[in-house]
């Protein structure tokens, strides 16, 4: 896997709030997975919508990983859909690995996993592996 970028974002509050971090790694010919770190708010959206694009300009499966992402506002929910809907008219995907319950909490209480695909994976799931399963359940052959 090669890594194409990070984006990190000192947070606003160092006494308070996670430093936010977004990577994204190529994960073959037509996979990318993009990993969150910390907190999706105001301040650290526009990093994120910015990765999901350069994602989805070179993969047909795009991962967006949760499970280390500590907060997510209402800014971050309409990062994601957009990502979403933008991916479905190319013919992509965005799936989402689940976060912690607060974060899930957001995207349930929004009302937004009917409109998302969501997914579980173990906490020690390797790369490769997991993405694999995805891409043969995403676009069977």
């Amino acid at each position: 896997m090669t890594q194409a970028s990070v984006v990190t974002s000192p947070a606003a509050s160092p006494h308070f709030a996670s430093p936010f971090s977004c990577t994204l790694e190529e994960g073959g010919p037509d996979a990318a997975w993009v990993r969150l770190a910390g907190e999706v708010d105001l301040a650290t959206a526009p990093q994120l919508e910015q990765t999901l694009r350069e994602a989805q300009r070179s993969a047909r499966l795009i991962v967006l990983d949760l499970r280390e992402l500590t907060f997510m506002d209402c800014r971050g929910v309409h990062v994601i859909l957009d990502a979403a809907r933008d991916a479905r008219e190319v013919a992509r995907r965005l799936v989402l690995v689940r976060g912690r319950a607060n974060v899930d909490r957001v995207l349930t209480a929004t009302g937004v996993c009917a409109h998302l695909e969501i997914v579980d994976l173990d906490p020690g799931e390797g790369l490769a592996r997991a993405l694999r399963q995805l891409a043969g359940s995403l676009f069977p052959a």
